[in-house]
């Protein structure tokens, strides 16, 4: 079934409705962003700053203004790839006791020092 068929009108519509208020949303990112700053909640600020740089547009070259984030993780082309192959695997005899503790107990005598 191909993505954005009748199964997927309500994404479709989310998508646009999203789209319609694009500019919107933006300034409402800045607007967090500056009142994070002003309270010193530097984690939303950078949380903000980092949503914001990865959806920076390409240019007409196609280059960025950031390199792609290296944790990220690359999206693989599913369509040049073979059946997906899961194998599984069970260990067993996991559930065994541990052996008794032999606990040995060595009296020490506290001797007075000889002069």
């Amino acid at each position: 079934m191909p993505v954005g068929g009748q199964s997927f009108g309500s994404v479709r519509k989310a998508r646009e409705a999203l789209k319609e208020r694009a500019e919107e949303i933006v300034k409402m990112y800045f607007e967090t962003w500056k009142q994070a700053l002003a309270f010193g909640d530097f984690e939303t600020a950078q949380k903000c700053a980092s949503d914001l740089a990865k959806h920076i547009p390409k240019d007409e070259e196609g280059f960025t203004v950031f390199d792609t984030d290296v944790d990220k993780t690359a999206v693989l082309d599913k369509s040049k790839s073979g059946p997906s192959i899961q194998i599984g695997v069970a260990i067993g005899g996991l559930n065994r006791a541990l052996p008794e503790a032999v606990v040995e107990v060595i009296e020490v005598k506290h001797n007075e020092p000889t002069e």
